[in-house]
């Protein structure tokens, strides 16, 4: 019995040591629309090849910036705009460039607040213009969403009126949560970065006629360490489950 355990032993840790020599720390940079989603695809990534992960949120300009520094990275995960920057730039491999999901901007508010109406333009403004307090990620700090929802303040007329009590997070994420905290009366941000947020819920998409969707995308940084395993995780990134769990969290995953 303990020859045939020792065989057994002597027999799996081939195995076992070229799982161990194949392991490696993957960096992944994502925007925050695409964060929850895509952490997840990667976690179950990692698990099943024996990888790590080091992930890093921020908005397309902060993920830009630290490309741009140096920062290493084997994943970049920005908006299409932002990554046709980057392949400019050449900081991402060339012919790595995938498409991964479109992110539309929703209306939040906190648990057990009435539902507020926001099926139209007009009932939007009025509920804005009405709230003591309106959360969203700081327009300064480079995200998508902060220029779309200047951009939609603006088409409404109203920008003075919502600025002067807009309660700021570096995130939209960041956002939701202090209007979850009580905060603020109402939040708007990508439905994707308003799901994972306890004690807030999703009242609905911006009436379509000044919906502005998102599109993000995914490259091999140019100075990955690891480019063919960052191949492997962006090709995860496109599987059904990946396209599954993007749905569940609030996006519109891209078909391929």
């Amino acid at each position: 019995m303990l020859k045939y355990r020792i065989a057994a032993f002597a027999a799996v840790l081939p195995l076992v040591l070229a799982s161990t020599a194949n392991a490696a720390q993957i960096k992944v940079m994502v925007s925050g629309a695409m964060a929850h989603a895509l952490e997840e695809v990667s976690k179950d990534f990692a698990k099943k090849n024996g990888h790590t992960l080091d992930f890093v949120v921020g908005t397309t300009g902060v993920i830009q910036d630290k490309v741009r520094a140096g920062e290493k990275a084997d994943v970049v995960e920005v908006t299409s705009v932002g990554m046709t920057a980057l392949e400019k730039e050449k900081l991402v491999v060339p012919g790595t460039r995938v498409e991964l999901a479109r992110a539309n901007i929703g209306v939040a508010v906190r648990d057990g607040a009435p539902m507020i109406d926001i099926s139209t333009v007009d009932a939007l403004k009025a509920r804005l213009v009405a709230a003591k307090s309106v959360a969203w990620i700081d327009p300064k700090v480079g995200g998508q969403a902060g220029q779309a929802i200047t951009s939609l303040l603006q088409k409404m007329g109203i920008t003075d009126e919502v600025m002067k009590k807009s309660v700021y997070g570096k995130t939209g994420a960041e956002a939701v949560q202090k209007m979850a905290a009580g905060e603020a009366d109402m939040a708007i941000s990508f439905i994707s970065e308003i799901k994972p947020i306890k004690g807030a819920k999703v009242v609905g998409p911006l009436p379509a006629a000044v919906q502005n969707p998102s599109s993000y995308d995914g490259a091999v940084g140019a100075n990955s360490a690891n480019p063919d395993i960052a191949r492997a995780l962006l090709k995860a990134m496109q599987n059904a489950d990946a396209r599954h769990i993007m749905v569940e969290a609030g996006l519109d995953p891209v078909s391929h």
